[in-house]
This record gives C-alpha cells, structure tokens and sequence, in this order.
C-alpha cells in the first residue's frame, strides 16, 4: 500500500508501461459486472478499442455534456412539484418521501415548501438526467427500476468485490445481487436492440426509437460487433460505465449542497460568482397564465471562470472521495520519495522503494487527503485552501496534490466531464431553489460511511424546499 503522494505520482505517471491494470479491471468485471469467466480472451482482444474510445471522446464539448445540460435546464425548475398527488410528482421527488407545507388555508392548493429526504432527491434526480446522456431516454423507460437498481449495486459493492456468495444472511448483499442481473438484463436487450439497427432491422420491443442512444455507447458498440463480443461482456463492460458516472457525479452534487447550505456566508458567495453563468427567470405571465421558469447554464464559463465553486469542488473530494488504485507490477522498478516526504515522518535521508514483478501495488489517496502533516485541520471544509490570488488579485483555483479522479494513462478518462456536470447541478439548483434543514440544530453535515469513489451518507437528511424569487422577464 503506498501513501506518500511523491511515489504515487511517478508510479502512475513516469512507470505507467511497468504496472498492469489488466487483471484487476477483470476481476472487478467478473465479480462486481457480473462477466463471465469464460470469456476472458474475447474481452482481452476488444477492451482496448473499446476503452480508447473513451480518451477520444472525452476532450471538450461532448454531447454527454449538451444532453445533460439540456436536462438540468429543462428539468431543474421540476425539482419539486408542490403536488399532492404521488402520480402528479416526479420520480426523483417520490423517491424522497415529500411532505407538501401549504399556506394558512388549503382551500387554495397553493404549496410554499416541500419537506423531503435531501438524499434521496438529489441523488435521484441527477441520476435521472445522467442516463440518458450515456444510454438514451427509453432506457429508463423501459426499466423504471434501473436508478435503484445502481444504487443497490452501489450499496452492496464492497460484498460484490469479496466475491460473496448472494445467500449469505446480509441484506445489501442480496439486493446488490438482484440489481445487478436486472440491470445486465436491461444491458443486455439494448445491446439486442442496436443489433438489429445495425442490421437494418426495427428494434425489438420494448425499444422504439434510439437515435438519442450517447455516441460513445454506439461508438462502443460497433467495436464490440467488430470483434464478435458475446454479449454479456458488452453488459458488463457497459453497466461498469453506466454505474461509475451515476455514483461519482450524484454523491458529490450532494455533499457539495449539504456543505455550502450549512457553511454560514458561503451559499450566497457561490451565488455570486455562477450568477453570469447561471442564470433563471419568471416570463412575465400571458393572459394570466405562468409560463414555465427559464434556467440557463454556460457550463463552460463554470468550469473556467467559478474557482470557489470549483475549490469547493475539490475541497468535497479531499473529505468524501473513496479512491483506491490497484496495479499489479510488470518488471522490477525503484521509486524515491521527496525530500518533503522524508522530512514529514522524521527521516533525514530519502528512501527508495523497490517493486519486484509480480506485487500488487494499492495506493489510497484518502490517507494523504486527511493527513494534518499535508492540510491544516483536515477534518474541516475549508475550501479556501485551493484558492490562491492571482497577479492581478483575482482568486485562482490551485489543485494541489489532490487526484481523485486517477493519474496519468490510469486517470478516469471522463474526469473533466464529470467535473463540467457537477458545476451545471449544483449552480442549477442553487440559483432555482432555497433548502432549509428540519433538524432542530440546523444543518448537521451528516456523518459518512465508506462507499465506492465517494462516501455515501450514513442517514439521510430532512430538509425543506423553497422556490428563490426570480426576477420577471418581459
């Protein structure tokens, strides 16, 4: 297990063509995807096109980014619905158990806020608007129960990746087990469907209309025809993409609300600095009728002119991201630390550390993340610690030695795209809607517990949901 950041980094970065990710991505495929084992060599000879296609597409605008902006703009208003009836709300809001708080008198019908688990809503709806970008809309259509299914496989991962057998008596354990076959189950009649496209064929039912299906999935999906793939590969290779951009993106949209709603000022900073970059409005009313709120997000001007947004950003990933990489060494290989390195445990002199063919090499950046030898109070959000001003006095953003997101040819060829979505939902929903906690104390950041990429919540929150008001448009 390496720790010191100065040996990661040359590791992953300066030795890449010496360490092999290979045999662990199989194992994670087989006992977390559900592959089948016996078809390890048709996986082998199609993952390397397949997985190439990721680092081609990811640089700049990519149409992921344009169909999941185009879902917040259209859907961010719909947070809430201030409705009574459960077949009126949206799925995102059933799933968070609403209490509607209406005015004085109920006569009216007019609702001012909604009681919800925070939770539950926003992992729910970010999950609802990120689908579809990768797997197009019908997707979950056709399987409603898709988004739980992720979550469930989420939950129950840490048992998946033991290899534990589905009847051991431990409930996530179970539904994980569950999730997952219905899930590679969805994969695999998508895949069936786009077969028959490319056959020239009408889809089979349930499956109506495709072309909104995410180029990458289609690109994907040529090569694994190109080399004859069985399909439950294509499942299982699919579903770890599908899974791992639902749970980076919705755990982090959460715990960055829940951090800039309960740090006093920081709400209305944030506020600030997306206002040119997100920005909402009320039409004014025709023949007095309220026409639908306007939201409009310039993502890139997110990503490069908000850095407390982003520092704030970073500062979630330093105390919530779960990383863990595993290589397995090629040849033998030596790595020295830094002389700062050295000097933070009390060593005089640099050491170097030999790798011999053969060894699993781990490193688990959350150890440097909260060690106080690398940030002061590391238990604390303090965003500001990745702010620095510039020559002109303007604040910068200074990532430090912070990598959730993966070094060099290992790095997560979609960082920057899960970077963009996450700034788009949370300025979104900051600049649309106030949140008020339940809790007696006021808000509480609730405790975490140990999850895949990112911690998840140990208990959900209670929260209330207030419409901002929004200037008049004419």
């Amino acid at each position: 297990m390496i720790l010191t950041p100065s040996l990661i980094r040359p590791l992953f970065e300066s030795h890449s063509t010496d360490i092999s990710f290979d045999s662990v991505r199989w194992f994670l495929l087989v006992n977390v995807f559900g592959a089948n084992k016996r078809h390890e060599q048709e996986h082998s000879r199609a993952h390397g096109d397949a997985h190439a296609l990721l680092h081609q597409l990811s640089p700049g605008p990519s149409e992921m980014l344009r169909t999941t902006v185009r879902g917040i703009q259209e859907q961010g208003p719909h947070l809430v619905s201030f409705s009574d009836s459960i077949v009126d709300q949206n799925p995102w809001e059933r799933a968070a158990t609403p209490i509607i708080h209406h005015h004085t008198g109920r006569i009216t019908g007019d609702a001012s806020s909604v009681e919800v688990s925070f939770f539950a809503l926003i992992r729910t709806f970010v999950g609802s608007l990120l689908v579809p970008s990768l797997v197009g809309r019908e997707f979950l259509e056709n399987y409603p129960e898709a988004l739980e299914d992720i979550q469930d496989l989420d939950d129950g991962l840490k048992y998946l990746v033991l290899g534990l057998p589905r009847w051991l008596p431990i409930p996530s354990l179970s539904k994980a087990h569950i999730a997952r076959r219905r899930l590679l189950d969805a994969m695999r009649s998508l895949h069936g469907a786009l077969d028959q496209i490319a056959a020239g064929n009408e889809p089979n039912q349930p499956w109506r209309d495709l072309s909104d299906v995410g180029v990458i999935l289609k690109g994907r999906h040529a090569i694994w025809n190109a080399y004859g793939t069985p399909r439950d590969i294509r499942a299982s290779s699919d579903l770890s993409l599908l899974w791992g951009m639902c749970t980076k993106t919705t755990k982090l949209v959460f715990w960055i609300l829940v951090r800039l709603y309960s740090t006093p000022g920081l709400i209305q900073k944030v506020r600030d600095e997306t206002h040119p970059f997100a920005k909402a409005s009320q039409p004014s009313q025709v023949f007095g009728i309220s026409e639908p709120v306007r939201l409009e997000i310039d993502d890139h001007g997110l990503m490069q002119s908000c850095p407390l947004l982003k520092a704030c950003l970073y500062e979630c990933l330093r105390l919530h991201s779960e990383p863990i990489s595993m290589r397995i060494v090629q040849k033998d290989i030596s790595v020295l630390e830094s002389p700062e390195d050295g000097r933070s445990i009390d060593r005089e002199r640099r050491q170097t550390f030999v790798l011999e063919a053969g060894d699993f090499v781990a490193s688990l950046p959350k150890t440097h993340q909260r060690d106080p030898r690398y940030y002061e109070s590391p238990n604390s959000f303090q965003p500001g610690r990745f702010l620095r001003s510039s020559v002109q006095g303007q604040p910068t953003l200074v990532q430090g030695a912070v990598n959730p997101w993966g070094l060099g040819e290992f790095a997560c060829p979609w960082h920057v795209l899960a970077e963009q979505e996450v700034l788009a939902f949370v300025a979104a929903i900051v600049v649309l809607w106030d949140f008020e906690s339940m809790d007696f104390h006021g808000w509480i950041v609730p405790r975490q517990k140990n999850s895949a990429i990112v911690s998840l919540p140990l208990e959900d929150i209670r929260v209330e949901i207030r419409p901002r008001d929004l200037p008049i448009k004419r």
